[in-house]
């Protein structure tokens, strides 16, 4: 009786179909997802996404989007005067005359014409592109505010109003952070504090000084006088015997028609002189019969020296190195060295090695 109830049991069991558990789970799957849970959940997510995306937008409305075009809206032909102001200096003031440009301060000295021409080409090439910061607390970090900046750069248009940009720090070599007057925005250029000096002199030409070798008909100094030939230059005082070291005098030439000077002097009164340093006196006759006269003399404190030229205002300060060129000079150094057949006497005691000496006897 055991045995046959076993039997049907088991054969009950075998005739019940049973599901598989795959699909069992799936139904359960698909169950949950459809729960009233899992369906907020997803709406609330897809909400999510739809206000941030809005967000977004209205963010990219409202916020400083990226622009392209000139930075500055100028024309440098029209460009009348270049003003330059630090935070606790003078302005410099660079002015564009009928002959160039021009330093008032430094008694109208011409400046440097490529300086200017750069300035300004690098000014007029500046573009916009993304902002680095539009607050004004960002103004004033980046040293770009309209009283707190590295350099403040005036461009002056006669009756036209003038293009105003602020310089301000440097985020990396030959960069700035720079700001438009009447623009919110900083922008990063390619430009140097280097491009608009403070200083007056440092717009100047060191290369101003130079003369043409063709424009000279002599040159005097030292107690010696070079004249020109059609040839080369030529030694006036040549004695019997004597022979001129062209070499030598082609860089005496050279020396003496490219004088670069360091600084210019703007105090009338000047430096202290060195009164025990003899003054020397160089003299350049022209071709047109200009006469052009140079006198070196030396500071008294420092290396440096003074040049006064008698066809300019200004005093010039020359590198010690440049001055001694001019100052140090002999006659012989113009003129060839004897060549001499006689053989100098021969020590008895050359040839002969010294003894040795090891400390013992």
């Amino acid at each position: 009786m055991q045995t046959t109830a076993m039997q049907t049991t088991t054969d009950i069991q075998d005739a019940v179909p049973t599901k598989p558990a795959a699909k069992v789970s799936a139904k359960v799957s698909r169950g949950a997802l459809r729960s009233p849970l899992v369906i907020a959940l997803g709406g609330l997510l897809v909400l999510q996404l739809v206000v941030a995306f809005l967000l977004g937008m209205g963010e990219k409305e409202m916020g400083p989007a990226a622009s392209e075009g000139p930075l500055l809206d100028f024309d440098p032909e029209q460009v009348t005067g270049i003003r330059i102001r630090s935070p606790d200096g003078e302005p410099v003031l660079v002015t564009k005359t009928a002959d160039g440009w021009i330093i008032p301060a430094l008694k109208n000295l011409p400046a440097a014409k490529h300086k200017v021409t750069d300035l300004l080409s690098k000014l007029e090439g500046l573009q916009k592109g993304l902002p680095v910061a539009t607050s004004k607390a960002a103004l004033e970090r980046f040293k770009v505010a309209d009283q707190t900046f590295e350099r403040k750069l005036v461009l002056e248009r006669g009756d036209t109003p003038p293009v105003i940009l602020y310089l301000g720090d440097s985020p990396g070599f030959r960069r700035l952070f720079v700001r438009a007057d009447g623009d919110g925005a900083v922008y990063e250029a390619e430009l140097g504090l280097f491009d608009a000096p403070d200083q007056p002199d440092n717009w100047s030409d060191r290369t101003l000084l130079h003369l043409k070798p063709e424009a000279i008909q002599r040159l005097t100094f030292a107690g010696l006088t070079l004249e020109r030939t059609d040839d080369d230059w030529q030694l006036t005082d040549l004695a019997e015997g004597e022979e001129q070291d062209q070499q030598a005098i082609k860089d005496r030439v050279r020396t003496l028609t490219k004088i670069d000077f360091l600084g210019v002097l703007t105090d009338e009164e000047g430096p202290a002189i060195d009164t025990e340093f003899a003054p020397l006196e160089l003299k350049a006759t022209l071709t047109d019969g200009e006469t052009v006269r140079y006198r070196i003399t030396k500071l008294a404190e420092g290396n440096d020296y003074l040049l006064d030229i008698s066809n300019r205002p200004q005093i010039f300060t020359l590198a010690s190195y440049v001055a001694e060129d001019l100052t140090k000079l002999r006659r012989a150094d113009l003129l060839k060295k004897p060549e001499t057949d006689q053989k100098t006497p021969e020590d008895p005691s050359a040839g002969s090695l010294p003894t040795a000496t090891t400390g013992k006897e």
